[in-house]
């Protein structure tokens, strides 16, 4: 190749590249947000405080690039007790989940989308919006390791 020819090359793919690249994080199409997440803290309804999430159980959600999925675990027997997941979108920090399937319980989520603010802070997720029924829910999650 002639070095014209390489220059050439090379200021077509950073004039291409580097615009998309600025653009995806200005869209807030970053990868912070993947990942398995522990269930922390919560805010639910009126509530003025957040509480630390109840003992004997533990919620974890997994996010990968294109679905989403949360299982609740008794902590005494080991049992799932509680579950939903489906697709998502992400666009700047609004997170929307679109629930696919639902353990028991969360039947009524079924084919709804909920509307959520998401913010990554190094290994903490913070999440808060109303669910389809109108439920206010902030959440506090930490980053399994």
């Amino acid at each position: 190749m002639k070095p014209r020819q390489a220059i050439f090359l090379i200021v077509f793919l950073l004039s291409t590249l580097i615009p998309q690249s600025i653009g995806q994080q200005k869209e807030g199409t970053s990868d912070k947000h993947l990942g398995t997440w522990k269930l922390v803290s919560t805010k639910y309804g009126k509530a003025k405080e957040f509480e630390k999430y109840r003992e004997g159980s533990t919620r974890l959600k997994l996010i990968t690039s294109t679905h989403f999925t949360w299982l609740e675990v008794n902590g005494a027997n080991k049992q799932v007790v509680g579950s939903a997941g489906g697709r998502y979108t992400l666009s700047g920090n609004t997170y929307t989940e679109t629930i696919e399937f639902a353990g028991q319980g969360m039947e009524s989520y079924l084919g709804k989308a909920q509307k959520f603010t998401i913010k990554v802070d190094g290994d903490k997720l913070f999440q808060s919006g109303d669910l389809s029924d109108g439920l206010h829910i902030e959440e506090n999650w930490e980053r399994v390791k």
